[in-house]
């Protein structure tokens, strides 16, 4: 069973948002202690960052430091630079973080996909604005954790 943490907070830069995520995963027993480390080296290669118009980075790392499978989403107070995924030369502010711990290669793309699906929504973006972090974590597991009627 998968779960979603969702944390808040401030970061300086888009590696110390990968810390608080990764540390978090570790301290829910989900990823292996160097897990941010190895998201962050993932970063450095394969830019996350989405799009401007979707202020969200899905950052990484190999199954081989994941425990349990997880998703943490960091809502920043203000935003942060990620390089964004589909112009490595481009900055993007990002006001989200959402690292995947994910084992399974088959369930890695489905998530993804929910992920990916849910944040081409603009008004899944507004909800997740205006959560509070308990109705952020109902909402992310409701949409990128539980299968889609659409999924086979």
């Amino acid at each position: 069973m998968s779960e979603v943490y969702v944390i808040e907070g401030k970061a300086e830069n888009w590696e110390e948002a990968l810390k608080m995520t990764g540390q978090e995963l570790f301290r829910n027993g989900c990823v292996v202690e160097e897990f941010w480390e190895k998201c962050v080296e993932r970063e450095k290669e394969y830019p996350t960052g989405l799009t401007e118009f979707c202020p969200v980075a899905i950052p990484h790392a190999s199954k081989d430091y994941v425990l349990k499978q997880a998703i943490c989403a960091l809502k920043l107070e203000s935003p942060i630079k990620f390089r964004s995924m589909a112009d490595w030369d481009q900055d993007i502010d990002v006001r989200y973080v959402l690292n995947l711990a994910l084992l399974d290669d088959s369930e890695h793309i489905k998530i993804v996909t929910r992920v990916i699906r849910s944040l081409k929504d603009a008004s899944f973006l507004e909800k997740m604005d205006n959560c509070d972090i308990e109705e952020l974590k109902t909402l992310l597991n409701d949409h990128f954790m539980v299968p889609q009627p659409d999924e086979e």
